[in-house]
């Protein structure tokens, strides 16, 4: 009777273990995994949000606002009493929209249309739309 209480102890303590390794995995390797592509969505949704504010910047004022990421965040965000356009409300300490990793958003105007890039979740923002990396583009032509 006791190997048999002792035998059921063990296996016990066996599933617990494999449990437990196997909730790790999940925190270590699963989990990460999905909050970074829920980022990726969110950046996403961002992107075309902004388009969109841009675009009716532009209908409205006939062109696009001064180049640079401060100049565009307030130019969108109505700063010194204009119109807003967007109510993206994550900012850098410069006035900049960030992206979900807190990167500055980057945008390029033409005559034609914008581009708006995203650093992705590195950080760093690579050359051209094709690029290495992990960059996230929006393109309106």
């Amino acid at each position: 009777m006791f190997k048999e209480s002792l035998k059921a102890i063990h296996e016990i303590a066996n599933r617990l273990a494999l449990i437990v390794v196997i909730v790790v995995f999940c925190g270590i390797f699963i989990f990460p995994m999905f909050y970074s592509r829920k980022k990726a969505n969110a950046v996403k949704m961002e992107l075309r949000e902004i388009a969109a504010a841009l675009a009716d910047y532009r209908s409205e004022s006939g062109g696009w606002p001064s180049p640079g990421a401060r100049s565009v965040s307030g130019a969108l965000l109505g700063d010194g009493g204009g119109k807003a356009y967007s109510q993206h409300l994550r900012r850098d300490e410069e006035g900049r929209f960030v992206d979900p990793w807190d990167t500055p958003y980057r945008f390029f105007f033409s005559k034609s249309g914008f581009v708006i890039q995203s650093a992705g979740k590195d950080g760093k923002h690579s050359d051209g739309a094709g690029g290495r990396g992990d960059d996230v583009w929006f393109s309106e032509r």
